[in-house]
């Protein structure tokens, strides 16, 4: 009679587990190609495949993942509100083109020459934002959409399509960026507004000479080919990409499941990481195969280059200060939070 109980109980344990079996259906996405950049790297070659995986493994659930990258759905400036909307159910936003929106995230950007080691870059960041919650909150207070982690983008170098050693070579230059970054240059180079997708023509036709890019970005958008020049400056790896899942989408999903999304968002971090790092020595290994002049500037070069800027890390503090952010205490904690993991910045820029 045990016996029969134990198969009958069995059995409904199973039937009522079966039922409560959902296809969950999720699109992931991002605004740029994946593969060229890291943080698309991993959202395809790592996120989505062990979302499935990990769902699939530990719950009774199904997943059917729609990757929609390469501004199939959003360009690189419309991820967090593609994801607000429910056009993605996660996106994956490079916050460097939300200068508006994303511009608290935009921090490790404001206090140029800081490490060249992305974990070490990322681990200074996440303590940074376990700091200060204000970074993440206004995902969900304006974007109908949960904070689930961030990574890092490659160390930052110069290509161009002449020859330089010093700060001053650049005067009078035409160097592109994207956002924050174009200040490193002010006082030296002019700079110039644009994304990678614009670069290759605009080198080409005279537009600008050069671009503020990682190693790895200079073959993969062959921009080798219009300016054969590499110089690794160490701006540093940066920190202000994110993933996030729309407030209304997560709210459906099963509790196990929502917990293993965020797991997952707080693992990325750290996979990214060593995939920034791989990248930026491999970047240049590539570079130099290819037959570009590769050469990385003096710690001098590099000092004075810092000391030029040593009022532009407050200048930004003061900024955040002014929109209502603590500026000044989150750029000091982050600059301290990386002393106290080892790094050496080539002048200590001091915030008030």
């Amino acid at each position: 009679m045990k016996k029969i109980i134990a198969i009958v109980f069995a059995f409904f344990f199973v039937a009522s587990t079966s039922a409560n079996a959902i296809e969950i259906k999720l699109r992931i996405g991002s605004g740029h190609p994946t593969g060229l950049l890291s943080y698309t790297k991993t959202a395809h070659t790592w996120f989505a495949p062990e979302l499935k995986k990990r769902i699939e493994s530990r719950t009774n659930h199904t997943v059917v993942i729609q990757e929609l990258h390469a501004g199939k759905v959003a360009k690189v400036t419309e991820v967090l509100e593609a994801t607000r909307d429910g056009l993605l159910d996660i996106g994956f936003t490079c916050l460097i083109f939300e200068p508006s929106n994303g511009f608290i995230n935009n921090f490790t950007l404001m206090v140029p020459f800081a490490s060249p080691d992305a974990k070490l870059v990322t681990k200074a960041a996440l303590a940074t934002y376990d700091k200060f919650p204000e970074l993440t909150d206004y995902f969900e207070k304006d974007f109908n959409q949960k904070f689930l982690g961030g990574s890092c983008l490659n160390n930052y170098g110069i290509g161009t399509n002449f020859e330089w050693n010093k700060f001053s070579d650049l005067k009078g230059r035409k160097i592109a960026g994207a956002g924050i970054n174009l200040d490193w240059i002010k006082g030296g180079a002019t700079p110039v507004a644009s994304n990678l997708n614009e670069a290759y023509q605009s080198i080409q036709t005279g537009v600008y000479e050069g671009y503020l890019s990682a190693s790895p970005w200079w073959w993969a958008f062959k921009l080798n080919e219009v300016a054969p020049y590499y110089t690794k400056t160490d701006f540093g790896a940066q920190f202000f990409n994110s993933v996030t899942i729309n407030m209304d989408a997560y709210k459906k999903l099963p509790k196990e499941v929502q917990a293993i999304v965020e797991e997952l968002g707080k693992e990325w971090a750290m996979v990214t990481a060593e995939v920034c790092d791989a990248n930026d020595k491999n970047g240049i290994a590539k570079l130099k195969d290819l037959g570009v002049n590769v050469k990385e500037i003096s710690a001098k070069a590099k000092k004075d280059w810092a000391k030029s800027l040593k009022d532009f890390p407050n200048q930004m503090a003061q900024e955040l200060n002014k929109k209502g952010y603590r500026g000044s205490e989150i750029l000091e904690f982050y600059i301290a939070e990386m002393e106290r993991l080892g790094h050496k910045w080539p002048y200590r820029y001091k915030i008030n």
